[in-house]
Protein backbone atom coordinates (compact mmCIF):
# COMPACT_ATOMS: atom_id res chain seq x y z
CA UNK A 1 0.00 0.00 0.00
CA UNK A 2 2.81 2.07 0.90
CA UNK A 3 4.59 1.47 -2.30
CA UNK A 4 1.55 2.19 -4.44
CA UNK A 5 1.49 5.43 -2.62
CA UNK A 6 5.18 6.68 -3.22
CA UNK A 7 5.17 5.48 -6.69
CA UNK A 8 2.15 7.48 -7.23
CA UNK A 9 3.17 10.94 -6.44
CA UNK A 10 6.83 9.94 -7.34
CA UNK A 11 5.39 9.47 -11.18
CA UNK A 12 3.00 12.34 -10.48
CA UNK A 13 0.26 10.09 -11.43
CA UNK A 14 -2.11 11.17 -7.83
CA UNK A 15 -5.36 10.11 -7.53
CA UNK A 16 -8.55 12.88 -6.99
CA UNK A 17 -9.68 10.08 -4.81
CA UNK A 18 -8.78 7.44 -2.23
CA UNK A 19 -10.60 5.56 0.07
CA UNK A 20 -8.81 3.82 3.26
CA UNK A 21 -11.25 0.93 4.73
CA UNK A 22 -10.06 -1.55 7.71
CA UNK A 23 -10.61 -2.23 11.44
CA UNK A 24 -10.40 0.41 14.00
CA UNK A 25 -7.49 1.89 15.10
CA UNK A 26 -5.33 0.42 12.33
CA UNK A 27 -3.82 4.21 10.88
CA UNK A 28 -6.40 5.46 8.39
CA UNK A 29 -6.66 8.46 9.46
CA UNK A 30 -2.91 8.78 9.96
CA UNK A 31 -1.75 7.41 7.11
CA UNK A 32 -4.46 10.51 5.35
CA UNK A 33 -2.32 12.96 7.13
CA UNK A 34 1.19 11.40 5.75
CA UNK A 35 -0.16 11.47 2.34
CA UNK A 36 -1.63 15.15 2.49
CA UNK A 37 2.03 15.66 4.27
CA UNK A 38 3.55 14.21 0.78
CA UNK A 39 1.36 16.06 -1.28
CA UNK A 40 1.48 19.90 0.45
CA UNK A 41 5.10 19.56 1.61
CA UNK A 42 7.09 22.73 0.37
CA UNK A 43 9.92 20.07 -0.75
CA UNK A 44 7.23 17.92 -2.82
CA UNK A 45 5.17 16.77 -3.47
CA UNK A 46 7.43 14.06 -2.40
CA UNK A 47 7.09 10.43 -0.99
CA UNK A 48 9.59 11.69 2.08
CA UNK A 49 7.60 14.57 3.77
CA UNK A 50 10.32 16.58 5.71
CA UNK A 51 7.86 17.12 8.49
CA UNK A 52 9.76 20.25 9.55
CA UNK A 53 8.24 22.62 7.41
CA UNK A 54 5.06 24.99 8.09
CA UNK A 55 2.81 22.91 5.87
CA UNK A 56 4.19 20.13 7.33
CA UNK A 57 3.26 21.33 10.96
CA UNK A 58 0.11 22.32 10.57
CA UNK A 59 -1.29 19.26 8.78
CA UNK A 60 0.40 17.98 12.14
CA UNK A 61 -1.64 20.21 14.38
CA UNK A 62 -4.63 20.40 12.38
CA UNK A 63 -4.17 23.91 11.83
CA UNK A 64 -3.39 24.27 7.75
CA UNK A 65 -6.29 26.05 5.83
CA UNK A 66 -5.52 23.24 2.79
CA UNK A 67 -5.96 20.14 4.40
CA UNK A 68 -9.80 20.00 5.62
CA UNK A 69 -10.85 17.09 8.44
CA UNK A 70 -14.45 16.41 8.20
CA UNK A 71 -16.65 13.51 10.35
CA UNK A 72 -19.03 12.21 8.52
CA UNK A 73 -20.87 11.11 11.68
CA UNK A 74 -21.71 14.55 12.18
CA UNK A 75 -21.52 16.41 8.60
CA UNK A 76 -23.86 13.72 7.33
CA UNK A 77 -26.44 16.07 5.82
CA UNK A 78 -27.07 17.37 2.19
CA UNK A 79 -26.50 20.70 3.20
CA UNK A 80 -23.13 20.13 4.57
CA UNK A 81 -22.06 17.82 0.97
CA UNK A 82 -23.60 21.38 -0.49
CA UNK A 83 -21.40 24.00 1.68
CA UNK A 84 -18.69 21.20 0.73
CA UNK A 85 -19.28 21.64 -3.38
CA UNK A 86 -19.28 25.58 -3.26
CA UNK A 87 -15.56 25.28 -1.66
CA UNK A 88 -14.11 23.24 -3.77
CA UNK A 89 -13.79 25.47 -5.93
CA UNK A 90 -11.46 27.54 -4.19
CA UNK A 91 -8.10 27.39 -4.77
CA UNK A 92 -5.46 26.35 -1.88
CA UNK A 93 -4.12 29.28 0.28
CA UNK A 94 -0.71 28.20 0.22
CA UNK A 95 -0.38 24.80 -0.99
CA UNK A 96 -0.26 22.99 -4.38
CA UNK A 97 -3.23 20.52 -3.46
CA UNK A 98 -6.57 21.22 -1.16
CA UNK A 99 -6.86 17.97 0.50
CA UNK A 100 -10.38 16.68 2.02
CA UNK A 101 -10.26 13.74 4.64
CA UNK A 102 -13.29 12.21 5.77
CA UNK A 103 -13.45 10.00 8.79
CA UNK A 104 -16.47 7.74 9.07
CA UNK A 105 -17.82 8.07 5.34
CA UNK A 106 -20.05 5.69 5.33
CA UNK A 107 -22.53 7.43 7.76
CA UNK A 108 -23.32 9.80 4.87
CA UNK A 109 -27.04 9.82 4.19
CA UNK A 110 -28.11 8.71 0.17
CA UNK A 111 -28.75 12.00 -0.83
CA UNK A 112 -25.07 13.30 0.52
CA UNK A 113 -23.57 10.82 -1.43
CA UNK A 114 -25.63 11.71 -4.25
CA UNK A 115 -24.55 15.54 -4.03
CA UNK A 116 -21.09 14.19 -3.48
CA UNK A 117 -20.81 11.81 -6.44
CA UNK A 118 -21.22 14.95 -8.87
CA UNK A 119 -18.36 16.56 -7.65
CA UNK A 120 -16.16 12.81 -7.94
CA UNK A 121 -17.01 12.85 -11.22
CA UNK A 122 -15.80 16.59 -12.50
CA UNK A 123 -13.16 17.31 -9.67
CA UNK A 124 -11.25 20.67 -9.90
CA UNK A 125 -7.58 19.53 -10.15
CA UNK A 126 -6.43 20.51 -7.23
CA UNK A 127 -8.71 18.71 -4.83
CA UNK A 128 -7.85 15.52 -3.35
CA UNK A 129 -10.93 13.60 -1.48
CA UNK A 130 -9.30 10.86 1.05
CA UNK A 131 -11.97 8.73 2.81
CA UNK A 132 -11.67 6.46 5.79
CA UNK A 133 -14.12 4.10 6.63
CA UNK A 134 -14.36 1.15 8.39
CA UNK A 135 -17.93 -0.20 6.58
CA UNK A 136 -17.00 -0.12 3.23
CA UNK A 137 -20.08 -2.25 2.34
CA UNK A 138 -22.11 0.47 2.95
CA UNK A 139 -20.81 3.29 0.42
CA UNK A 140 -22.55 3.07 -2.65
CA UNK A 141 -21.21 1.34 -5.54
CA UNK A 142 -21.15 4.95 -7.46
CA UNK A 143 -18.94 6.36 -4.77
CA UNK A 144 -16.39 3.19 -4.67
CA UNK A 145 -15.99 2.91 -8.82
CA UNK A 146 -14.41 6.50 -8.41
CA UNK A 147 -12.23 5.76 -5.83
CA UNK A 148 -8.56 3.82 -5.46
CA UNK A 149 -9.58 1.77 -2.65
CA UNK A 150 -6.58 0.69 -0.06
CA UNK A 151 -7.79 -1.62 2.93
CA UNK A 152 -5.75 -1.82 5.87
CA UNK A 153 -5.45 -5.08 8.37
CA UNK A 154 -4.66 -5.68 11.45
CA UNK A 155 -1.69 -5.10 13.01
CA UNK A 156 0.30 -8.35 14.93
CA UNK A 157 1.26 -8.51 18.03
CA UNK A 158 5.16 -7.81 18.09
CA UNK A 159 5.20 -4.67 15.86
CA UNK A 160 2.86 -3.45 18.70
CA UNK A 161 4.47 -4.82 21.50
CA UNK A 162 7.66 -3.03 19.82
CA UNK A 163 6.21 0.55 18.78
CA UNK A 164 4.84 0.32 23.32
CA UNK A 165 7.94 -0.08 24.00
CA UNK A 166 9.21 2.81 22.39
CA UNK A 167 5.95 4.99 23.97
CA UNK A 168 7.46 3.82 27.90
CA UNK A 169 10.81 4.62 26.93
CA UNK A 170 9.98 8.11 25.59
CA UNK A 171 7.59 8.80 28.32
CA UNK A 172 10.64 7.93 30.97
CA UNK A 173 8.52 5.01 32.55
CA UNK A 174 9.31 1.07 33.02
CA UNK A 175 7.12 -1.43 31.78
CA UNK A 176 8.36 -5.34 31.54
CA UNK A 177 7.89 -7.10 28.11
CA UNK A 178 5.54 -10.02 30.18
CA UNK A 179 3.24 -6.91 31.03
CA UNK A 180 3.34 -5.52 27.21
CA UNK A 181 2.40 -8.51 25.10
CA UNK A 182 -1.16 -9.58 27.25
CA UNK A 183 -1.68 -5.81 26.45
CA UNK A 184 -1.19 -6.10 22.94
CA UNK A 185 -3.47 -9.45 22.76
CA UNK A 186 -6.01 -7.68 24.30
CA UNK A 187 -5.80 -4.52 21.68
CA UNK A 188 -6.83 -7.54 19.30
CA UNK A 189 -4.90 -5.82 16.39
CA UNK A 190 -5.57 -2.18 17.00
CA UNK A 191 -2.79 0.60 17.76
CA UNK A 192 -5.41 2.81 18.86
CA UNK A 193 -6.94 0.26 21.33
CA UNK A 194 -3.28 -0.93 22.77
CA UNK A 195 -2.23 2.95 23.29
CA UNK A 196 -5.53 3.31 25.52
CA UNK A 197 -4.54 0.25 27.56
CA UNK A 198 -1.30 1.04 27.60
CA UNK A 199 -2.14 4.76 29.62
CA UNK A 200 -5.01 2.73 31.50
CA UNK A 201 -1.89 0.57 32.81
CA UNK A 202 0.56 3.67 33.68
CA UNK A 203 -1.96 6.04 35.04
CA UNK A 204 -3.37 3.64 37.38
CA UNK A 205 0.19 1.91 38.75
CA UNK A 206 1.63 3.32 41.86
CA UNK A 207 4.93 3.38 39.80
CA UNK A 208 5.81 6.95 38.98
CA UNK A 209 7.86 8.64 35.99
CA UNK A 210 11.81 8.01 36.17
CA UNK A 211 11.50 6.19 38.83
CA UNK A 212 13.18 2.85 39.19
CA UNK A 213 10.19 0.23 40.06
CA UNK A 214 9.14 -1.46 36.64
CA UNK A 215 5.51 -2.18 35.88
CA UNK A 216 5.07 -5.86 36.00
CA UNK A 217 2.83 -8.60 34.52
CA UNK A 218 0.61 -8.88 37.51
CA UNK A 219 -0.31 -5.00 37.73
CA UNK A 220 -1.33 -5.23 34.10
CA UNK A 221 -3.52 -8.33 34.17
CA UNK A 222 -5.51 -7.20 36.96
CA UNK A 223 -5.88 -3.65 35.90
CA UNK A 224 -7.26 -4.90 32.63
CA UNK A 225 -9.18 -7.47 33.94
CA UNK A 226 -7.30 -10.55 32.09
CA UNK A 227 -5.48 -13.38 32.97
CA UNK A 228 -1.99 -14.62 32.23
CA UNK A 229 -1.53 -17.74 29.97
CA UNK A 230 -0.52 -19.96 32.88
CA UNK A 231 -4.13 -19.85 34.23
CA UNK A 232 -5.65 -20.97 30.97
CA UNK A 233 -2.49 -23.68 30.85
CA UNK A 234 -3.34 -24.90 34.20
CA UNK A 235 -6.98 -25.41 33.34
CA UNK A 236 -6.34 -27.56 30.31
CA UNK A 237 -4.00 -29.46 32.39
CA UNK A 238 -6.74 -29.99 34.76
CA UNK A 239 -9.22 -30.95 31.42
CA UNK A 240 -6.56 -33.28 30.56
CA UNK A 241 -6.33 -35.37 33.61
CA UNK A 242 -10.44 -34.64 34.69
CA UNK A 243 -9.78 -33.12 37.56
CA UNK A 244 -13.02 -31.61 38.04
CA UNK A 245 -11.78 -29.90 41.52
CA UNK A 246 -8.98 -28.16 39.95
CA UNK A 247 -11.13 -26.85 36.60
CA UNK A 248 -14.19 -25.32 39.48
CA UNK A 249 -11.45 -24.00 41.74
CA UNK A 250 -10.15 -22.05 39.46
CA UNK A 251 -13.29 -21.14 37.55
CA UNK A 252 -13.84 -19.77 41.21
CA UNK A 253 -10.90 -17.80 41.15
CA UNK A 254 -10.87 -16.21 37.92
CA UNK A 255 -15.13 -14.99 38.77
CA UNK A 256 -13.75 -13.70 42.58
CA UNK A 257 -11.16 -11.47 40.86
CA UNK A 258 -13.82 -10.09 38.57
CA UNK A 259 -12.57 -10.93 35.08
CA UNK A 260 -14.91 -10.63 32.08
CA UNK A 261 -16.19 -14.24 31.20
CA UNK A 262 -16.45 -13.49 27.51
CA UNK A 263 -13.34 -12.01 27.29
CA UNK A 264 -11.80 -14.91 29.37
CA UNK A 265 -13.41 -17.44 27.03
CA UNK A 266 -11.74 -15.78 24.24
CA UNK A 267 -8.61 -16.15 25.27
CA UNK A 268 -9.25 -19.88 25.97
CA UNK A 269 -10.50 -20.39 22.90
CA UNK A 270 -7.22 -19.35 21.63
CA UNK A 271 -5.43 -21.00 23.48
CA UNK A 272 -7.13 -23.93 22.04
CA UNK A 273 -6.01 -23.20 18.54
CA UNK A 274 -2.65 -22.43 19.58
CA UNK A 275 -2.48 -25.59 20.92
CA UNK A 276 -3.73 -27.16 17.78
CA UNK A 277 -1.81 -25.35 15.08
CA UNK A 278 1.40 -26.17 17.57
CA UNK A 279 0.42 -30.05 16.86
CA UNK A 280 0.68 -29.15 13.31
CA UNK A 281 3.68 -27.85 12.94
CA UNK A 282 2.42 -24.06 12.46
CA UNK A 283 4.78 -21.53 14.29
CA UNK A 284 2.76 -20.05 16.46
CA UNK A 285 5.82 -17.53 17.74
CA UNK A 286 5.47 -15.41 15.29
CA UNK A 287 1.59 -16.24 14.21
CA UNK A 288 0.11 -15.26 17.77
CA UNK A 289 2.40 -13.22 18.88
CA UNK A 290 3.31 -15.11 22.01
CA UNK A 291 6.67 -14.48 24.17
CA UNK A 292 9.27 -17.56 24.15
CA UNK A 293 8.36 -18.32 28.04
CA UNK A 294 4.53 -18.34 27.33
CA UNK A 295 5.70 -20.84 24.26
CA UNK A 296 7.53 -23.00 26.75
CA UNK A 297 4.17 -23.58 28.89
CA UNK A 298 2.13 -23.92 25.81
CA UNK A 299 4.09 -26.85 24.52
CA UNK A 300 3.99 -28.63 28.21
CA UNK A 301 0.38 -28.77 27.67
CA UNK A 302 -0.05 -29.87 24.14
CA UNK A 303 0.66 -33.55 24.99
CA UNK A 304 -2.05 -34.20 26.92
CA UNK A 305 -4.63 -33.61 24.30
CA UNK A 306 -5.12 -35.61 20.66
CA UNK A 307 -6.03 -33.71 18.13
CA UNK A 308 -9.90 -34.49 17.53
CA UNK A 309 -10.40 -33.96 21.25
CA UNK A 310 -8.91 -29.84 20.89
CA UNK A 311 -11.64 -30.05 17.64
CA UNK A 312 -14.50 -31.12 19.68
CA UNK A 313 -13.33 -28.78 22.52
CA UNK A 314 -13.12 -25.48 19.95
CA UNK A 315 -16.82 -26.62 18.96
CA UNK A 316 -18.13 -26.59 22.34
CA UNK A 317 -16.48 -23.24 23.50
CA UNK A 318 -17.48 -21.31 20.47
CA UNK A 319 -21.18 -22.28 21.48
CA UNK A 320 -20.24 -21.44 25.04
CA UNK A 321 -19.38 -17.74 23.38
CA UNK A 322 -22.52 -17.48 21.55
CA UNK A 323 -24.42 -18.41 24.68
CA UNK A 324 -22.74 -15.86 26.20
CA UNK A 325 -24.28 -13.13 24.35
CA UNK A 326 -27.92 -13.91 24.99
CA UNK A 327 -27.57 -15.13 28.77
CA UNK A 328 -27.42 -13.82 32.22
CA UNK A 329 -24.86 -16.94 34.00
CA UNK A 330 -22.46 -16.59 32.59
CA UNK A 331 -20.36 -18.92 35.18
CA UNK A 332 -22.70 -21.33 35.05
CA UNK A 333 -22.38 -21.60 31.25
CA UNK A 334 -19.00 -22.05 31.85
CA UNK A 335 -18.72 -24.05 34.34
CA UNK A 336 -20.89 -26.47 32.01
CA UNK A 337 -18.75 -26.01 29.19
CA UNK A 338 -15.83 -26.80 30.90
CA UNK A 339 -17.51 -30.35 31.89
CA UNK A 340 -18.57 -30.92 28.48
CA UNK A 341 -14.86 -30.64 27.58
CA UNK A 342 -14.24 -33.10 30.54
CA UNK A 343 -16.62 -35.76 28.90
CA UNK A 344 -15.09 -35.35 26.02
CA UNK A 345 -11.35 -35.82 27.34
CA UNK A 346 -12.78 -39.15 29.15
CA UNK A 347 -14.57 -40.33 26.08
CA UNK A 348 -11.98 -42.97 24.14
CA UNK A 349 -11.45 -40.97 20.89
CA UNK A 350 -10.03 -42.64 17.14
CA UNK A 351 -6.72 -41.62 18.15
CA UNK A 352 -6.33 -42.66 21.42
CA UNK A 353 -7.58 -45.85 20.13
CA UNK A 354 -5.38 -46.35 17.02
CA UNK A 355 -2.55 -45.25 19.90
CA UNK A 356 -3.23 -48.01 22.38
CA UNK A 357 -3.16 -50.34 19.33
CA UNK A 358 -0.29 -49.32 17.58
CA UNK A 359 1.38 -49.51 21.48
CA UNK A 360 0.17 -52.99 21.91
CA UNK A 361 0.86 -54.18 18.03
CA UNK A 362 3.98 -56.10 18.37
CA UNK A 363 1.82 -58.65 21.13
CA UNK A 364 -1.71 -58.49 19.04
CA UNK A 365 0.58 -60.04 16.19
CA UNK A 366 2.07 -62.78 17.79
CA UNK A 367 -0.91 -63.61 19.01
CA UNK A 368 -2.99 -63.60 15.61
CA UNK A 369 0.24 -66.27 14.24
CA UNK A 370 -1.15 -69.03 17.17
CA UNK A 371 -4.70 -68.19 17.37
CA UNK A 372 -5.91 -72.00 17.30
CA UNK A 373 -8.88 -70.54 19.25
CA UNK A 374 -9.77 -67.82 17.09
CA UNK A 375 -12.42 -67.24 14.73
CA UNK A 376 -13.09 -65.63 11.34
CA UNK A 377 -15.88 -64.47 9.49
CA UNK A 378 -16.61 -63.86 6.06
CA UNK A 379 -19.82 -62.72 3.97
CA UNK A 380 -22.39 -65.17 3.07
CA UNK A 381 -20.09 -67.90 5.28
CA UNK A 382 -20.59 -68.93 9.02
CA UNK A 383 -17.99 -68.60 11.26
CA UNK A 384 -14.73 -71.38 11.38
CA UNK A 385 -11.37 -71.77 13.41
CA UNK A 386 -8.43 -70.82 12.24
CA UNK A 387 -5.85 -73.33 10.87
CA UNK A 388 -3.88 -74.99 13.98
CA UNK A 389 -1.55 -77.62 13.87
CA UNK A 390 -3.30 -80.64 13.78
CA UNK A 391 -4.59 -79.04 10.56
CA UNK A 392 -1.37 -78.29 9.10
CA UNK A 393 -0.15 -81.91 9.73
CA UNK A 394 -2.76 -83.00 7.39
CA UNK A 395 -1.71 -84.71 3.85
CA UNK A 396 -1.07 -82.36 1.20
CA UNK A 397 -3.75 -84.74 -1.16
CA UNK A 398 -6.49 -83.68 1.28
CA UNK A 399 -6.61 -80.22 -0.53
CA UNK A 400 -6.52 -76.63 0.41
CA UNK A 401 -6.11 -75.54 4.33
CA UNK A 402 -9.37 -75.27 5.62
CA UNK A 403 -9.57 -71.03 4.97
CA UNK A 404 -8.96 -72.13 0.89
CA UNK A 405 -11.97 -73.72 0.39
CA UNK A 406 -14.17 -70.51 1.97
CA UNK A 407 -12.07 -68.25 -0.07
CA UNK A 408 -12.55 -69.81 -3.39
CA UNK A 409 -16.50 -70.26 -2.77
CA UNK A 410 -16.64 -66.75 -1.80
CA UNK A 411 -14.81 -66.03 -5.14
CA UNK A 412 -17.19 -68.14 -7.09
CA UNK A 413 -20.34 -66.42 -5.66
CA UNK A 414 -19.26 -63.29 -6.67
CA UNK A 415 -18.74 -64.86 -10.01
CA UNK A 416 -21.88 -65.53 -10.42
CA UNK A 417 -23.81 -62.74 -8.52
CA UNK A 418 -24.78 -60.86 -12.15
CA UNK A 419 -24.27 -63.86 -14.68
CA UNK A 420 -26.39 -67.10 -12.69
CA UNK A 421 -28.54 -64.11 -10.56
CA UNK A 422 -31.10 -67.65 -9.40
CA UNK A 423 -28.17 -70.10 -8.78
CA UNK A 424 -26.64 -67.14 -6.83
CA UNK A 425 -29.72 -66.46 -4.76
CA UNK A 426 -29.48 -70.04 -3.63
CA UNK A 427 -26.26 -70.73 -2.54
CA UNK A 428 -25.82 -67.61 -0.89
CA UNK A 429 -27.06 -68.82 2.60
CA UNK A 430 -25.15 -71.67 2.07
CA UNK A 431 -21.83 -73.51 4.15
CA UNK A 432 -19.10 -75.67 2.12
CA UNK A 433 -16.74 -78.06 3.42
CA UNK A 434 -14.07 -79.78 1.72
CA UNK A 435 -13.35 -82.97 2.50
CA UNK A 436 -10.85 -85.39 0.11
CA UNK A 437 -12.21 -83.77 -2.78
CA UNK A 438 -15.92 -83.77 -1.50
CA UNK A 439 -17.52 -80.86 -1.35
CA UNK A 440 -20.44 -80.35 0.91
CA UNK A 441 -22.97 -77.51 0.50
CA UNK A 442 -25.26 -77.30 3.60
CA UNK A 443 -27.36 -74.94 4.83
CA UNK A 444 -27.14 -73.67 8.67
CA UNK A 445 -29.85 -72.52 10.82
CA UNK A 446 -32.58 -75.56 10.39
CA UNK A 447 -32.94 -74.61 6.59
CA UNK A 448 -34.34 -77.75 4.63
CA UNK A 449 -31.46 -79.32 2.65
CA UNK A 450 -33.86 -81.71 1.23
CA UNK A 451 -35.45 -78.88 -0.37
CA UNK A 452 -32.44 -77.66 -1.70
CA UNK A 453 -31.08 -80.46 -3.19
CA UNK A 454 -34.55 -80.96 -5.17
CA UNK A 455 -34.20 -77.15 -6.88
CA UNK A 456 -30.43 -77.76 -7.28
CA UNK A 457 -30.64 -79.35 -10.72
CA UNK A 458 -27.94 -81.35 -12.29
CA UNK A 459 -27.12 -79.01 -14.70
CA UNK A 460 -26.49 -76.25 -11.94
CA UNK A 461 -24.74 -78.91 -9.60
CA UNK A 462 -23.08 -80.16 -12.77
CA UNK A 463 -21.49 -76.57 -12.97
CA UNK A 464 -20.81 -75.88 -9.85
CA UNK A 465 -18.47 -79.31 -9.85
CA UNK A 466 -16.32 -77.82 -13.12
CA UNK A 467 -15.81 -74.43 -11.87
CA UNK A 468 -14.52 -75.93 -8.38
CA UNK A 469 -12.64 -78.39 -10.35
CA UNK A 470 -11.34 -75.61 -12.33
CA UNK A 471 -10.09 -73.87 -9.37
CA UNK A 472 -8.32 -76.90 -7.56
CA UNK A 473 -7.15 -78.38 -10.43
CA UNK A 474 -8.31 -82.01 -9.95
CA UNK A 475 -11.52 -83.55 -10.28
CA UNK A 476 -14.23 -82.10 -7.13
CA UNK A 477 -17.62 -84.28 -6.12
CA UNK A 478 -20.29 -81.65 -5.06
CA UNK A 479 -23.02 -83.09 -2.36
CA UNK A 480 -25.57 -81.37 -1.03
CA UNK A 481 -26.78 -82.14 2.55
CA UNK A 482 -24.83 -82.61 5.62
CA UNK A 483 -21.74 -82.81 6.58
CA UNK A 484 -21.67 -86.54 6.00
CA UNK A 485 -23.20 -86.05 2.64
CA UNK A 486 -27.17 -86.64 3.42
CA UNK A 487 -29.72 -84.07 4.11
CA UNK A 488 -32.15 -84.42 7.25
CA UNK A 489 -35.28 -85.62 6.06
CA UNK A 490 -39.04 -84.77 7.62
CA UNK A 491 -38.63 -86.50 10.85
CA UNK A 492 -35.06 -85.32 11.49
CA UNK A 493 -33.52 -88.39 9.92
CA UNK A 494 -30.93 -89.08 7.14
CA UNK A 495 -32.08 -87.98 3.90
CA UNK A 496 -31.68 -88.13 0.28
CA UNK A 497 -27.39 -88.13 -0.57
CA UNK A 498 -26.72 -85.76 -4.21
CA UNK A 499 -24.01 -86.77 -5.58
CA UNK A 500 -22.42 -85.39 -9.48
CA UNK A 501 -21.54 -88.09 -11.82
CA UNK A 502 -18.97 -87.57 -14.19
CA UNK A 503 -21.83 -88.16 -16.49
CA UNK A 504 -24.44 -85.69 -17.06
CA UNK A 505 -26.89 -87.77 -18.87
CA UNK A 506 -26.62 -90.83 -16.02
CA UNK A 507 -27.79 -88.12 -13.66
CA UNK A 508 -30.65 -86.80 -15.85
CA UNK A 509 -31.91 -90.25 -16.11
CA UNK A 510 -31.09 -91.07 -12.56
CA UNK A 511 -33.52 -88.13 -11.09
CA UNK A 512 -35.33 -88.10 -13.99
CA UNK A 513 -34.89 -84.39 -13.90
CA UNK A 514 -36.63 -82.38 -16.86
CA UNK A 515 -34.65 -79.85 -18.59
CA UNK A 516 -37.26 -76.20 -17.32
CA UNK A 517 -36.30 -77.46 -13.96
CA UNK A 518 -35.16 -74.28 -13.27
CA UNK A 519 -38.93 -72.53 -13.27
CA UNK A 520 -39.25 -74.33 -9.95
CA UNK A 521 -39.46 -71.75 -7.46
CA UNK A 522 -37.77 -70.55 -4.06
CA UNK A 523 -40.84 -71.17 -1.64
CA UNK A 524 -42.44 -67.82 -1.01
CA UNK A 525 -41.91 -68.44 2.50
CA UNK A 526 -38.32 -68.32 1.61
CA UNK A 527 -38.11 -65.45 -0.21
CA UNK A 528 -40.07 -63.17 1.72
CA UNK A 529 -39.23 -63.83 5.04
CA UNK A 530 -37.98 -60.65 6.89
CA UNK A 531 -35.16 -61.03 9.46
CA UNK A 532 -35.60 -60.00 12.66
CA UNK A 533 -33.87 -57.14 14.52
CA UNK A 534 -32.04 -59.20 16.52
CA UNK A 535 -30.20 -60.93 13.87
CA UNK A 536 -28.09 -57.80 12.60
CA UNK A 537 -25.64 -57.05 15.09
CA UNK A 538 -25.34 -52.84 15.75
CA UNK A 539 -22.79 -51.07 13.96
CA UNK A 540 -19.66 -49.34 15.65
CA UNK A 541 -18.62 -46.96 13.61
CA UNK A 542 -15.40 -46.35 15.72
CA UNK A 543 -14.56 -50.14 14.75
CA UNK A 544 -15.32 -49.95 10.85
CA UNK A 545 -12.98 -47.16 10.93
CA UNK A 546 -10.44 -49.06 12.33
CA UNK A 547 -11.16 -51.66 10.26
CA UNK A 548 -10.99 -49.45 7.27
CA UNK A 549 -7.66 -47.75 8.33
CA UNK A 550 -5.99 -50.65 8.82
CA UNK A 551 -7.06 -52.81 6.36
CA UNK A 552 -8.45 -55.32 9.28
CA UNK A 553 -11.22 -57.92 9.86
CA UNK A 554 -12.74 -58.88 13.10
CA UNK A 555 -11.36 -62.89 13.99
CA UNK A 556 -13.00 -63.01 17.20
CA UNK A 557 -15.71 -61.29 19.33
CA UNK A 558 -16.45 -61.84 23.04
CA UNK A 559 -19.29 -62.15 24.85
CA UNK A 560 -21.44 -59.12 25.79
Amino acid sequence: MSTTLKNSIEKGRVSHAYLFSGPRGVGKTTMARILAKALNCETGPTPNPCGVCDNCREIRNSMSFDVIEIDGASNRGIDDIRELRENVNFAPVKSKYKVYIIDEVHMLTTPAFNALLKTLEEPPPHVVFIFATTEIHQIPDTILSRCQKFFFKKIPVGPIVEHLKNIVQHEGYRISDKALYPIARAAEGSMRDAQSLLDQVISFSDFRKGGDAEIGEEDALSILGIVPVESYAGLLRSIADADIPAVMTEVHRVTTLGVDIPRYVSGFLDMLRTIRLMRNGVLVLELLGLSEEEIGLVKDVTGGFYDEELSLMFRIGDELQMDLKHSNTERINLEMSLLDMIAVKKSPSLSSIISRLEETAPASGKDAGHGGGRFERRPGVEARPAINKKDAAAPASAGPPVGGIYKHWEDFLNTIKDSKQYLHCILKPSTVKLENDTLHITYPGGADNAYYSRILEARNLDFIKNEMSNQFGRAIRVVVGTDGGTSPGPEGGPGEKIDVPADRETMMREKNTPEDSESIPIPEAEMLRNPGAEEFEPVNPTVEKIKSTFHGQIIEKGEK
